[in-house]
């Protein structure tokens, strides 16, 4: 049955965005404003699809200052009248969980992973259990580790939520890029240039007409152990939990991600969104 679906079944049509040319922070107020983390880019004036922007965008280049420079340009997209399947397909080939929709050039709606596991996995019966989609190696932090380290830790391993443990063991919270974003702070700082060759052992030149003064933008984070900025809405799932029970449980807390445990509560791997859309691939 679903197999059947079309994207614009499940895509959102007043569609938040952006235009070029614009600034990080004219993007910034708007991703604020609506409580959203990614936006299409339109060439000004028009619906014409240009590029996409989210969050990790800024936390890849925090030194640019025009939208043209920090977004992804030509980005992949669908057809309101693709398949759910068609979509599936091309978050899991292309490691994205952004769609723009696009209809006859003009740019009409997006469709995420979440638009998926919260309104189709969720309403559709799926008795089968969890089980072969759990990812038996876990990312996890100590929920005592600097800000810095675990951005660090996420930025090299490609992951956008990972979990928080503490001394215990204990799963405590999960942490994701919109959890960093939301706590981190962008400071100005400012570096002096010269224009003309300097000679050995001379760092400035101080003459006035040639010193340019350029202003960037530095993405800092707060001196604060993970623990105090980290989500603690969990819960937790087993192998044998079925499909649609999972995504419910993901819709209700609003994450990405979830512990799995055995019967005794040890933890033995986690499910993702991103597991839950593969199952739509191989049915």
């Amino acid at each position: 049955m679903y197999e059947k679906l079309s994207v614009k079944d499940f895509m959102t049509k007043n569609v938040i965005y952006c235009e070029v040319p614009s600034t990080r922070t004219e993007v910034l107020s708007i991703m604020k404003k609506h409580k959203v983390t990614c936006l299409p880019v339109v060439k000004k004036g028009t619906r014409k699809l240009v590029g996409l922007i989210t969050r990790f965008s800024f936390l890849e280049k925090p030194y640019e200052e025009q939208t043209a420079l920090v977004m992804m340009r030509n980005p992949l997209h669908v057809s309101p009248y693709n398949t759910i399947k068609d979509a599936a397909r091309l978050f899991i080939e292309h490691n994205t969980r952004y769609l723009p929709v696009v209809d006859q050039e003009e740019l009409v709606g997006i469709i995420t992973i979440s638009d998926i596991v919260y309104k189709l996995l969720t309403s559709v019966v799926f008795h089968h259990p969890i089980k072969e989609l759990v990812e038996r190696k876990v990312l996890a932090v100590w929920n005592a580790t600097p800000i810095n380290v675990v951005w660090k830790i996420m930025e090299l391993a490609k992951v956008p939520t990972l979990l928080v443990i503490n001394t215990k063991l204990e799963v405590v919270g999960t942490f994701s890029i919109s959890d960093l974003f939301n706590h981190a702070d962008v400071i100005m700082s400012e570096y002096k240039s010269s224009l003309k060759a300097s000679t050995e052992g001379q760092e400035w030149d101080w003459d006035s007409l040639t010193i340019v003064y350029i202003g960037s933008k530095k993405l800092t984070f707060p001196e604060k152990p993970i623990s105090e900025i980290m989500s603690r809405k969990i819960d937790v799932v087993r192998e044998e939990t079925p499909i649609n029970q999972c995504a419910k449980k993901m819709r209700d807390l609003d994450t990405h991600l979830l512990p799995v445990v055995d019967i005794n509560g040890n933890l033995i791997g986690v499910i993702s969104d991103f597991n839950l859309i593969k199952f739509l691939l191989n049915r």
